[in-house]
This record gives C-alpha cells, structure tokens and sequence, in this order.
C-alpha cells in the first residue's frame, strides 16, 4: 500500500483505488478532500475529483458542493497551492485527519481536468504525520524443500464468435449422425431349424435378447453445459465493456456541460460590462453637452 492510497466507493457501489492529492478544513468548518483515480488522457492531462468530507463513526462518505461560491473558492485554493512545490502546506486550513487506507463512499463529486504538473504539485504537499511502520527483526525460518506443484495454466482463453458458430454447427452434424444411426434396424441373426429332443431329454435354453449398441446422449444438456456458460460469460464481457463506455461517455457530457457553463457564464459578464460601458458613454455625452452649453452662456455674456 503507497502512503497516499484510499479506497473510493462510487454511486453504483463499485469500489476503486484512489490517489489523495489534498485534504483540508476552511474556516466554515467543513472538510474536503482531493483525490485522482489516476485517469490520463492522450493529451497528458489528469482528472482528479473534489467532494466534501464527513465522517461518523469511523466511517467516511462525502458531502455535496451545491452552491457555485464554495466550488469557486475550492478552486482558488487549489490554484494557490499549485502555484509553487517549494511553498508549504498553509496551516491554517490544514486537516489532521488519517485517510490512507481508508474507504470512502463518494457521491456526485466535482471534477476537474488538469495537466499532470499541476497534480503532482498539489500531491507533493500532502502528507500524513505518524505514518512510519515500525520494522520488527526478521524472523528466521529454516528452508524446507517442498515437492514442487505441477504448474496449473491460469489463463483462460475465450473462443471468439466464430469458433462458437463452427462448435455448434459441429455439434449439430454430431446429433443429426446420431439420429441417423438410431434410425438404423437392428438385424436379429436367423433362426436355426430346431433339433427335435425328446421331452425328458430337452434342455432349458435361455432365450438371447438383443440391445442396442448405440449409447444415447442428451445433446441439448450438453450443450447447456459446456456451451452455454462460455456464451453467457462472453455476453458478460460485452456488456461491461459497454457499461465502462457509456459511464465514460456520461463523464465527458458532464465535463463539457461544465466547460459550457463556464463559457456562458464569461460571455454573460462580457455583455454586462459592455451594457455598463455604454451607459457611461452616454453619461459623458450629456455632461459634455451640458459643459458646452455653460460655456456657451459665459462667452454670450
């Protein structure tokens, strides 16, 4: 276990290793914690996740950031403590709180897209005080030559769709073979002329009986036993592979649904300051008219 290592559980109860990055209390007495999932991009860049912290009973989950001057003042710190990796931790919003190895239920955390120095910086100044492990004497254990275990192959391979289809037309020929061969009469030997014995004579002759040779095997459980778990665990896979996309896809809709707020909220302020410019415009041009019409008056008189 590294020395910044928790455990994140997310809405769908799923459970992930994650990075601390930071952890501090603001002066409205409300904890918060960074954290990474270790998510890098193609262009170098790294998500990591805010979410408030509560703890009850030994016990960690997360508080929501609801309203937009808390996230912006999340954000300012965390630009402040980016800024350089020689300046330290501030102590006056530092958390004593031991989180490593600890599990955390998270819940709509806020997220943000940031190049790797500046997680790496905001990481470098997270530490957690009386984390030293005490190192005990080794203990000495005599070797013993253990008869080695045959090596047992691990890797389990997955037929792909179209060796599938080829077993199951395979098993197909095999079944309709069979049925053949059921269908095939039984030819019993010829009679042979009976030998007249007399009575007293004439020994009891057990009467032959004639069975199949054919040995009849259930085809549709066989392929409902060794067939259909290998379709079902490939239906499995695909599914979660299709799961894990459009949670990613969900992701990124919410990241760029970010970025647009962002945007529109930049362009909102621009209209407001060029409204108030104009207004000011027109505030100068009258009192420019009315300057000129007091000079006007002077130079009459």
């Amino acid at each position: 276990m590294t020395d910044k290592l928790i455990y994140i559980i997310n809405e769908d109860g799923v459970r992930q290793e994650g990075t601390i990055l930071s952890k501090f209390r603001l002066a409205n007495e409300n904890d918060y914690i960074v954290y990474s999932l270790n998510e890098l991009n193609d262009e170098g860049m790294v998500k990591i996740y805010v979410s408030g912290l509560v703890s009850e009973g030994g016990n960690y989950s997360s508080r929501e950031i609801n309203t937009d001057e808390e996230w912006n003042n999340l954000k300012s710190i965390l630009k402040t403590l980016a800024k350089s990796e020689e300046e330290p931790f501030p102590e006056s919003i530092k958390l004593d709180t031991k989180l490593v190895g600890e599990e955390i239920a998270v819940r709509k955390p806020k997220k943000l897209l940031v190049s790797k120095k500046f997680a790496d910086v905001i990481g470098s100044k997270y530490s957690e005080e009386d984390n030293t492990v005490v190192e005990e004497e080794p203990v000495v254990v005599p070797e013993v030559e253990l008869p080695k275990e045959p090596e047992i192959e691990k890797t389990i391979k997955i037929p792909t769709f179209e060796e599938l289809q080829a077993r199951n037309k395979n098993i197909q020929s095999v079944m309709e073979t069979a049925a053949k061969v059921e269908e095939t009469p039984i030819i019993e030997p010829k009679e042979e002329k009976p030998i007249i014995v007399p009575e007293e004579s004439k020994p009891e002759i057990e009467k032959p009986t004639y069975e199949s040779r054919v040995q009849r095997v259930d085809y549709e459980n066989e392929f409902k036993k060794n067939v259909e778990p290998v379709l079902m665990d490939v239906y499995a896979k695909q599914q979660k592979q299709i799961e894990d996309l459009e949670e990613e896809l969900s992701k990124t809709k919410f990241d760029l649904f970010e970025k647009q707020k962002e945007a529109l909220s930049l362009s909102n302020e621009k209209e407001e300051i060029k409204k108030k410019n104009e207004q000011l415009e027109e505030q100068l041009t009258g009192v420019q008219k009315k300057m000129d019409g007091i000079l006007s008056v002077l130079k009459d008189e």
